[in-house]
């Protein structure tokens, strides 16, 4: 079964909004002429489960009296949706996340263990990619660390990331790659200004979203919030309002329970373990070769 399109269903919410605005009913959509829709195409089209075509838009907003500020946006919005086919080297039922990440003007992203692509570095990146076993490893790594640039970008979106004080502790094995990518979670804490990072402490206990990750997207044009859900094979997207307010407010408590001096605290300490550790595995390697050698 095909993963709805994120951008595609914004797109149907904002005509569905300018249809209602204009006091139409759907089925006089579909009995436009001009349009030659079958019946019910215009509720597929409003649902996200079919697209339009430029001139389709075109003779909608004739129907819905639309302002020429108001259709160009549309015919932008029907573009980026389009473009979903052109998300390479990302697994087929995991393209709506990068959709959203593109389109959305706010996001929270919470996990207990994973740091989130945007946040990934290059050795993080290609050791949990590795595991897969692609024949396209190189591609993918490109591709996920292009992500990254969404952060600092000029109009970049406000990105909040609580992460359980555990993702600290499941890194890659080299000790470089590791240190790089915690060094790099502690820039994005304090040097860029679209970031608010923080770290849930393993003394926090149980809440309601242990167990499972989430990602939270608002967009706007429509002002809509959807929730991607991803676990080893699919993914969700939750586009209910009310489902959609749980997420929040579930995320909402761990991000207020995650307070910014002992997030920045709780890093510097496991950065400064991973320099000792590192250390420490020289002064062993180094004794070894002494016992060889006698």
């Amino acid at each position: 079964m095909a993963l709805p399109n994120p951008l595609l269903q914004q797109l149907g919410k904002q005509l569905e909004i300018y249809r209602e605005r204009a006091g139409i009913g759907p089925e006089q959509v579909d009995a436009n002429r001009r349009l030659g829709w079958y019946a019910g195409k215009c509720e597929r089209v409003e649902r996200g489960i079919r697209g339009v075509t430029p001139a389709e838009l075109h003779m909608l907003a004739d129907q819905y009296k639309l302002t020429e500020t108001e259709l160009d946006a549309l015919l932008e919005l029907a573009e980026r949706a389009r473009k979903r086919a052109r998300v390479s080297h990302v697994a087929e039922w995991a393209r709506p996340i990068v959709l959203l990440e593109q389109a959305a003007q706010e996001f929270d992203y919470y996990d207990e263990a994973l740091i989130p692509a945007v946040c990934q570095t290059p050795g993080y990146a290609r050791d949990l990619l590795s595991r897969a076993k692609p024949d396209d490893l190189e591609d993918r790594l490109a591709a996920r660390l292009e992500r990254g640039g969404i952060l600092t970008k000029p109009d970049a979106p406000r990105v909040r990331i609580v992460l359980g004080e555990s993702a600290l502790h499941r890194l890659p094995a080299d000790a470089d790659a590791a240190r790089e990518q915690l060094e790099h979670l502690e820039t994005v804490m304090h040097d860029v200004p679209s970031a608010d990072l923080r770290i849930l402490p393993w003394t926090y206990g149980l809440h309601p979203l242990l167990g499972f990750a989430c990602n939270i997207f608002r967009l706007a044009n429509p002002n809509i919030t959807q929730v991607y859900l991803e676990v080893a094979t699919t993914s969700n997207v939750i586009t209910e309002p009310d489902e959609a307010m749980l997420y929040e407010g579930r995320f909402e408590t761990l991000y207020d329970a995650a307070d910014p001096s002992e997030s920045a605290r709780i890093l510097r300490t496991r950065i400064q373990q991973l320099g000792t550790r590192r250390r420490h595995d020289k002064r062993e390697m180094g004794s070894a070769e002494k016992v060889n050698s006698v």
